[in-house]
């Protein structure tokens, strides 16, 4: 702590009046510490929000300036928003009609397949005992001529001996005549039911495959998938045309209102202010000396007093200096390592976004609880 105190006593020049004549003190002038600007900025960062299709106007902005926003709220609308929701209900209200009438025709074609293999099942089942019906019927005429035939026989025998007469045998013979015929024509029937079972039988298939086949048409015929493909596409259009919150966070700047074309840039700016976070510009040269869970001093003029925080993370790549040195003598294209800087107090920060700051580090002194965290 003492090593703290003489690094902050060392770098009074940093927090008093004199920043008129020098930002920051140099860090050849501090072997305990480490000295840079550095600026205020919410720990989601500065999030940047646009249209995602160009070129096209704000519609309506829900959102103003300073307004507390949720993950997922919609923040305003750009101009073919209307459009693109009125094309979706459009396409739901086809997808539904062909939804129903593609149903309809499934249930009409269904009862189609189910009443062919119905009579496929009647056929196989009605004619085979048809048949056997007929051949009992085709027995019992045989049987009966076979009786008729020999009495026509006895009767003749009788008759060439004169004790029949002429009437009786001629009576019997027309019985076996008869009799022959019926035989014929129970046979000829027969036939007839076997050749149109094997016809029916055939018949039947083809119904059945015929229903199948409007079945299966039905359900090719109406464009379900394209239409659910067309609202999927129209409802993802409606959404880049919507700008959402990424994060929960404060709208920090607008810089396209309604009826303004939307351009390259961006149309609000928000971040999460609920967490803000200091980022320091630590020269190149002076990086090694930076390591997490360093304390670290921040100051402004525009804060009350000092906060404190300690380094969470070291950037990997060298940049520019971005933030602007008030002292006329400090290099303008110095090159810097952000360093980001987890505030113990963040709260005179929160309506700061982009103040410039003081930042001292101390390079003799880490956070007891990162300490304890890398202790074996």
């Amino acid at each position: 702590m003492g090593l703290l105190l003489a690094a902050l006593a060392s770098g009074a020049v940093i927090f008093s009046g004199a920043r008129d004549k020098q930002a920051v003190a140099k860090s050849s002038d501090r072997p305990n510490a480490v000295a840079a600007l550095g600026r205020i900025e919410p720990e989601s960062e500065i999030i940047n929000l646009g249209a995602g299709m160009s070129p096209d106007r704000v519609e309506t902005l829900l959102v103003a300036r300073g307004d507390a926003v949720r993950k997922g709220q919609a923040l305003g609308y750009l101009g073919g928003y209307a459009e693109q929701i009125t094309q979706k209900a459009v396409l739901e209200a086809q997808l539904k009609e062909a939804t129903l009438r593609r149903s309809t025709e499934l249930t009409l074609n269904q009862q189609k397949v189910l009443s062919a293999e119905t009579h496929k099942r009647q056929i196989l089942e009605v004619s085979p005992l048809r048949i056997a019906s007929q051949e009992a019927t085709i027995a019992s005429l045989d049987a009966k001529l076979a009786n008729d035939k020999d009495i026509l026989n006895s009767q003749t025998q009788l008759y060439d001996k004169g004790i029949q007469s002429r009437r009786l045998r001629e009576d019997q013979q027309a019985l076996v005549t008869q009799g022959e015929a019926n035989v014929a024509s129970a046979r000829a029937q027969l036939a007839q039911l076997k050749q149109q079972f094997e016809v029916d039988k055939v018949d039947a298939d083809v119904q059945i495959d015929l229903a199948r086949a409007q079945l299966e048409r039905s359900v090719a015929e109406f464009p379900i998938a394209s239409l659910e493909a067309q609202v999927a596409k129209a409802d993802a259009t409606a959404r880049r045309m919507t700008l959402v919150a990424p994060v929960d966070g404060r709208i920090l700047n607008i810089k396209v209102k309604p009826g303004e074309d939307v351009g390259t840039g961006p149309i609000l700016v928000m971040g999460d202010t609920d967490r803000m976070r200091a980022v320091a510009e630590v020269y190149e040269t002076d990086i090694g000396r930076v390591s997490v869970g360093q304390t670290a001093t921040i100051a402004s003029r525009a804060l009350q007093r000092p906060l404190t925080g300690k380094v969470v993370r070291i950037g990997n790549m060298v940049y520019k200096n971005d933030v602007l040195n008030v002292d006329p003598a400090a290099r303008a294209d110095a090159r810097v390592v952000e360093v980001w800087i987890e505030l113990d107090d963040a709260g005179p920060t929160v309506r700061l976004t982009n103040l410039t700051v003081d930042v001292v580090i101390n390079t003799t002194e880490t956070s007891p609880a990162v300490a304890r965290a890398a202790s074996p």
